[in-house]
């Protein structure tokens, strides 16, 4: 309980029969499963949610916007590698069964081992090894090739609506309201758009994150 006294960390997961920290494999969020609301609606289905989250220190890596359209008509947060950037994110602690249900609900990411390129601190305990969610279809650039960064969904589909006349044609949005409600009622037109994104060019694959590595730590 608040205020109360400190317990170590395996104490309390046994307490709540859950595995403890050395059974566990870390892995970086990057988007809405840094929200403990996110993995209550994902989890609670099949378990008790019970997951530890840490912060880590990660260099070479941003977030940006994913290249296509998710079921509910937003535009998701996808893994960049971005040389010489630095930033604090959210580190999730999966138990073997935790990690194979975030697993069925990510159908447009795979879970691979962190790049080499890219290198992530626990405070005060130095560089550790870690999992990530990768995007399947690239992340969304601006007209010079640069990745754009993520940004909350009404100023980033302002901005991709009004840089793209025939994405705005397209669904027939001219605000971000009238984009996701469409979008979310209509999957042939969330294909529609992914297809659009391609065929401007302003999609960027990046192998180092595509490649299918194995998983295991």
């Amino acid at each position: 309980m608040f205020g109360g006294p400190e317990v170590p960390l395996d104490d309390a997961l046994r307490a709540c029969g859950r595995p403890v920290m050395a059974e566990r494999r870390p892995v970086l969020a990057i988007g809405s499963n840094a929200s403990p609301a996110q993995l209550v609606r994902k989890l609670a289905r099949w378990m008790r949610v019970v997951v530890p989250m840490t912060y880590a220190r990660v260099s070479g890596l941003t977030a940006g916007a994913s290249a296509h359209v998710s079921r509910p008509g937003y535009v998701p947060a996808v893994p960049v590698l971005s040389p010489g950037a630095s930033a604090e994110l959210i580190v999730l602690w999966l138990d073997d069964e935790q990690l194979t249900a975030v697993d069925r609900t990510e159908p447009n990411y795979h879970r691979t081992r962190l790049p080499a390129s890219v290198t992530a601190e626990l405070p005060g305990r130095g560089p550790f090894s870690c999992h990530l969610y990768a995007g399947r279809h690239g992340c969304l650039t601006g007209e010079d090739g640069t990745p754009i960064r993520l940004a909350g969904q009404a100023e980033l589909l302002t901005g991709l609506l009004a840089a793209s006349p025939r994405l705005a044609r397209l669904t027939g949005a001219r605000t971000p309201e009238e984009f996701v409600a469409r979008a979310r009622a209509d999957a042939r037109l969330r294909d529609e758009v992914r297809r659009l994104w391609r065929d401007e060019g302003v999609v960027l694959h990046q192998p180092e994150l595509a490649a299918r590595r194995p998983a295991a730590p």
